[in-house]
């Protein structure tokens, strides 16, 4: 059995990608599996071959790809390429992240059982792991207890309803059939955010089983993060993340045919997107004047719908303003 796995890889530090590949090595793999490691170098200003490895196992290999810099749904559509045709499952690693011991390992277990693509919990910062914080298991579960984790199976209808309204795998533990999905590719015109939530929405569209584990088996890093980095509000990414997705909204209801319900779903989440766009534009224009003017032209051209929501979000600013101050004193 090939594993492959696909490694996007833009840092300015050296260490973080030895850190991830070494995570991949530690893997409680059977002798059996032949597991390929595939590092895209997406334009690096820190080049990937500048990285010093570790003794890669006998049965796992490594090698780079290079590119110019297109963004990381252009560098996980390289390895995608990349991947070798007899590849029997693909999973992805964000070049900053690390794999628990066992990921791979319970992976395999339900892929083998049938499920066509499987994702797990993970550490995002010391003393916070995803899924306890996800509306879905919350919804679900209620509290989790991480001491007695569990493993859900989804069909395909539950597990692109459920990704629609929020992003529920993160790209780092996903690992999918690639002989069932291998034609799936990342959208490239969002490089801040939304490109993942899209490709798992086009995995789960095309599934019949979908398992994931409430077991914590990975920790995401802190180097080079589009998404972090543009988190604050006065990034200078901040209005690109927030247009990106806009634009994803936008892409999804042209991608997929959607009921009513999911529409619904789909303008409401875009509503409370296009409110905080609103109050980043107005709080920025003098700072970030030409962000500002990129973003808008982006929604102009490629999701001109955006403008009958600018009205709205105009009238709940002050709301929204309320509610910001009431999260910042907490």
């Amino acid at each position: 059995m090939k594993i492959t796995v696909v490694i996007p890889y833009f840092q300015r530090q050296l260490g973080l990608l030895r850190r991830a590949v070494d995570s991949i090595t530690a893997q409680a793999c059977l002798p059996e599996w032949c597991v390929d490691i595939i590092v895209v170098d997406d334009g690096s200003p820190s080049p990937a071959k500048a990285e010093t490895f570790s003794s890669i196992p006998d049965n796992m290999s490594i090698r780079i790809v290079e590119q110019q810099n297109g963004g990381v749904g252009s560098a996980r559509n390289a390895g995608i390429v990349a991947a070798a045709p007899d590849t029997t499952y693909l999973a992805f690693l964000d070049s900053d992240d690390e794999w628990g011991p066992s990921h791979l390992k319970s992976a395999v277990e339900q892929l083998n059982a049938g499920a066509d693509f499987y994702f797990d919990n993970n550490i995002i910062d010391e003393g916070y792991d995803a899924f306890s914080h996800s509306a879905f298991m919350k919804k679900t579960y209620g509290s989790l207890d991480l001491e007695k984790p569990l493993v859900g199976i989804l069909d395909g209808k539950a597990g692109f309803d459920a990704i629609l309204h929020e992003c529920l795998p993160h790209t780092s533990q996903v690992v999918y059939n690639f002989q069932r999905h291998s034609s799936v590719r990342f959208e490239t015109q969002m490089r801040r955010a939304g490109e993942d939530q899209i490709f798992w929405l086009t995995l789960a569209s095309r599934s019949t089983r979908i398992a994931y584990s409430t077991e914590i088996h990975g920790r995401r890093g802190v180097g080079v993060s589009i998404y972090r980095e543009s988190l604050a509000w006065d990034s200078e990414n901040g209005l690109s993340r927030v247009a990106d997705e806009i634009l994803m909204r936008t892409t999804i209801r042209h991608h997929f045919s959607l009921t009513r319900a999911q529409v619904k779903i789909l303008k409401n989440d875009a509503q409370l997107v296009c409110d905080h766009f609103v109050f980043l534009a107005l709080r920025n224009a003098r700072k970030q004047p030409r962000q500002l003017k990129d973003a808008l032209l982006r929604l102009t051209r490629q999701g001109p719908s955006f403008w009958t929501m600018v009205p709205v979000s105009l009238l709940r600013l002050p709301a929204y303003v309320r509610k910001l101050r009431a999260e910042f004193r907490q």
